[in-house]
């Protein structure tokens, strides 16, 4: 007979595998949902294509709406923790009835054990009873056939008639009339006997069949316990399944509302020290105009005096030579500068190298969490675009933000003939604004770079000169 135990281990070996198909499809549905959220905050923020390149900040209802629905997420799955407590206190009445309904059926079982050696007892009695009383009916067959030829006790009794004496007849009569009884006694007693026996076995064939009965209802108790015990284990399967659906969502929700939150304030950030660059210039622009207009009105003023004394010493008969001043205009410095070196441009390419094969997972990098892969979502490590550039050069002794609108800024920006092995290369939905970027790889020569794909996909080399290419940086 199967144990609890077992009954549960059979109902989620069964239900396990449609959860996993069914969660396969809700996981790949969600990831493409996020990258659309992502692609929309990411096309909102572009501008006119000769427009200086802004950071793309995600507003803030973006953020409000992305923390919402991880809240969301988090009250569903705490639902689904009460339906589990529930269902696993349900699981455990069930199981102790179960307990009882199958000692139940051990007892019946042993009653109907019981009652079968009654009835195998009767029938040896009636057995041995049936052939008593047919060894006596043989007797007495014996007994009446030689009383028909004159011999046994009849003929004993002739000779008691013939007898000498009376005393010797009456004592001979009273033998005779003994053996009689005798045999009467045994006929009496053998049928008496049967008959008790056939009653005894009818009352055990009754009890046995009362019996079977009983067990037959135990046994329909029993499985149907057992069947309650099993509808309850698939139940409590299919709820843990869906909440570790919902888990590996919830976990994918936060990471995107950090990501809206963090490039928010990045974003927010890096608009304040612009404003405050812009600021300093519109200052420091002023203050040369201001000074340029002294120089002018300073080289005007000498002017005038230069002319009123060549006219006072023309008038005077005397020759004089009148002199002007020149000005001079400010060098606009070229914008970047290289802050790696080949050496450490190579390190990060072997550790992209060394990376291959492992897959994407949405603001990834490196970390262990749910990920996307061709078995379902496992708590594997992975990387998304930019986490594994960023590591790829942390690794080189560079520090870069996990993010390709700020990657995009560091470095010198390099035209497509002078790509050197090491360069990051970005592609953009609008390869007129830099504002659009949204995938960024390591070049390795040759028209190849390593990257990180997308959603399912695993690290690899692939073409670096895709439509989408909008340019490079040399750190």
């Amino acid at each position: 007979m199967r144990d609890v135990g077992d009954v549960q281990r059979e109902a989620v070996s069964l239900v396990a595998p449609v959860g996993r198909v069914a969660g396969r499809i809700r996981r790949l549905a969600l990831a493409v949902s996020v990258l659309g959220l992502v692609a929309a905050t990411l096309g909102s923020t572009a501008g006119p294509a000769a427009a200086a390149k802004k950071p793309v900040i995600p507003s803030q209802s973006q953020v409000d709406k992305a923390k919402a629905d991880a809240q969301a997420k988090a009250a569903q799955i705490a639902a689904t923790q009460a339906q589990l407590a529930a269902a696993s206190a349900s699981l455990d009445k069930l199981n102790a009835h179960v307990e009882s309904v199958v000692e139940a059926y051990d007892g019946a079982m042993a009653r109907v054990a019981t009652a079968q050696q009654q009835v195998a007892q009767a029938r040896s009695q009636l057995a041995t009873a049936s052939k008593a009383r047919a060894d006596a009916q043989i007797e007495m067959s014996v007994f009446a056939a030689d009383s028909y030829r004159g011999a046994g006790d009849l003929g004993r009794l002739s000779a008691l008639m013939t007898s000498d004496s009376p005393t010797t007849f009456l004592t001979r009569a009273a033998t005779l009339s003994a053996l009689a009884r005798h045999q009467e006694s045994v006929i009496t007693q053998m049928t008496t006997t049967q008959t008790k026996q056939v009653a005894a076995q009818s009352a055990a064939d009754h009890a046995l069949s009362d019996q079977k009965t009983a067990g037959t209802a135990a046994a329909q108790a029993k499985d149907s316990a057992i069947a309650a015990v099993d509808a309850q284990a698939g139940s409590i399967a299919a709820i843990t399944t869906s909440q570790l659906e919902l888990q590996a969502q919830l976990e994918v929700l936060q990471g995107t509302a950090k990501d809206l939150a963090t490039a928010r304030i990045q974003g927010l950030k890096r608009q304040a020290e612009e404003a405050a660059a812009a600021a300093a210039a519109a200052k420091a622009a002023k203050l040369a105009a201001e000074a340029a207009a002294r120089a002018a009105e300073q080289r005007a003023a000498a002017a005038a005096a230069a002319a009123a004394a060549a006219a006072a010493e023309s008038n005077n008969g005397n020759d004089g030579n009148g002199g002007s001043s020149g000005g001079s205009g400010g060098i606009v410095p070229p914008g970047g500068h290289s802050i790696s070196t080949a050496a450490q441009r190579q390190q990060a390419i072997a550790f992209a190298y060394s990376q291959v094969g492992i897959w994407y997972r949405w603001a990834g990098a490196g970390e262990v969490g749910p990920t996307v892969t061709a078995g379902g979502v496992q708590n594997i490590a992975g990387y998304d675009c930019s986490g594994l550039t960023m590591r790829a050069y942390q690794m080189a002794g560079l520090s870069l933000a996990h993010y390709t609108g700020a990657q995009w800024d560091n470095g010198i920006h390099v035209s497509r003939d002078q790509l050197q092995p090491g360069d990051l290369v970005f592609f953009a939905t609008n390869t007129n604004d830099p504002n659009t970027i949204h995938h960024v790889g390591i070049y390795i020569g040759s028209g190849q770079m390593i990257d990180a794909p997308a959603t399912g996909e695993q690290i690899g080399v692939h073409n670096a000169f895709r439509p989408d290419y909008i340019g490079a940086v040399q750190l």
